[in-house]
């Protein structure tokens, strides 16, 4: 919202509000519900003016009540100027007072911003009965305890408002840090394969400059065997500058921050709900977390624990249950995944860390899937000096077991 809709909507929003009034212990001086929404909106929007807000106000509730005066009371429009003009003077002094006092600047202190505002009300309601020629001991005790009562409703408001802001922005905040944690764990799976094609690059760029000193005698083959050493080399530059800045930026992320096992839990909570909804599967989910320690090399976590948890509910039908656990003893954190799905077959255990089985297929296409999720598991929890289990019967379900060193996680 810009500044001058801010303006429009809470002059507005001030006129339409200080026709809602009351007259406190039998007084003749009434007082508006207006007065606490421009307090509050004085309070919210730290970019507009106490004073223009306030003269603006002024010249709408003048306007808005001459209207009503005249035309549903028998009175002339001279008459309803002379009875409404003080109400005016009341807004203006209010601003004069609050832009003067620079309320805005300390308003996180809640004892000081009351008790301000109370006095800014107070100092401004003493004018309009002056000038009304309508004050004595007891009204101005009126006066302030009225004061001091919208100032603290219009304080609360805010307050609360300021705890909702901050709780939208906490969740958009966790949804976007879900997000680049996603992110962030597929480059990483890419990482290993990446790493992995340098070194086989490497291999054919020997071998070829191998076939070039052989067959280096022999005019026709020298060339080609030269031109193929010159080609893999230009391909293996292009993977290392790709892989160095992959790395870079990987490095960025995990020196500049850390985070807590809780953390990760939330994190994953979020990703597997969504997974979820995505994929229309009704299945239990139960997470137990004992520790709390803090991570740095937390993207790797991350990325086999959602790795083995898309691979649990792939396996799973609705109503089926999947069991995420973390404990620890001195040396390693241990992290079980286990569901009540369809299991793996025993024949084919020994093969399913190897890269490109798969025993998945998209029913739609009859495409088989990548076969890489599990091998990128192994590659990881190998790389952190770790261990993988795995434990699966035919239409029982399946148990997968990290062992990681603490070392290797928290850094």
């Amino acid at each position: 919202m810009d500044k001058f809709k801010k303006y429009v909507l809470s002059t507005l929003a001030v006129a339409f509000l200080s026709e809602i009034y009351f007259y406190p212990f039998t007084s003749t001086l009434r007082f508006s519900v207006g007065v606490i929404a421009l307090n509050l909106f004085i309070l919210i929007f730290d970019e507009i003016s106490e004073l223009k807000l306030a003269i603006s106000c002024s010249m709408a509730v003048f306007l808005i009540r001459n209207i009503l005066v005249v035309t549903f009371k028998s009175i002339t429009l001279q008459q309803a100027i002379l009875l409404d003009y003080p109400a005016m003077i009341y807004y203006i002094c209010f601003g004069l007072l609050a832009f003067s006092i620079k309320i805005q600047r300390d308003k996180d202190n809640l004892v000081k911003t009351i008790l301000l505002l109370a006095l800014i009300d107070s100092v401004s309601n003493i004018t309009e009965a002056l000038i009304r020629n309508n004050i004595s001991a007891s009204m101005i005790k009126i006066i302030i305890l009225v004061g001091l009562t919208r100032s603290f409703i219009a304080y609360f408001v805010y307050w609360f408002y300021k705890k909702q802001e901050l709780y939208i922005l906490n969740r958009e905040h966790q949804k976007r840090y879900s997000q680049l944690n996603k992110i962030i764990s597929n480059i990483q799976a890419e990482m290993f394969y990446l790493r992995k094609s340098m070194k086989d690059i490497e291999n054919v760029m020997s071998k070829s400059y191998n076939l070039y000193e052989t067959y280096k005698d022999d005019e026709k083959l020298k060339e080609k065997t030269l031109n193929i050493s010159r080609e893999v080399h230009e391909i293996k530059k292009d993977y290392y500058r790709v892989l160095r800045g992959f790395e870079s930026f990987l490095k960025n992320f995990e020196n500049d921050g850390t985070m807590t096992i809780a953390d990760v839990l939330v994190i994953i909570k979020d990703n597997t709900k969504r997974y979820l909804e995505e994929n229309k599967k009704s299945i239990k989910i139960s997470l137990d977390f004992k520790d709390q320690l803090v991570l740095k090399n937390y993207y790797s976590l991350f990325s086999m624990l959602n790795n083995l948890i898309i691979n649990s509910i792939d396996a799973c039908d609705d109503n089926d249950l999947i069991i995420i656990t973390e404990f620890s003893d001195e040396e390693n954190l241990y992290f079980e995944v286990s569901d009540t799905g369809e299991g793996i077959d025993e024949e084919i255990l020994p093969y399913i860390f190897n890269p490109g089985f798969t025993t998945k297929f998209d029913e739609a296409t009859g495409k088989a899937s990548t076969g890489i999720g599990l091998s990128h598991i192994k590659n990881i929890v190998e790389d952190l000096s770790g261990n993988i289990e795995i434990n699966s019967r035919l239409n029982i379900g399946t148990k997968i077991k990290l062992a990681i060193p603490k070392k290797s996680l928290i850094g």
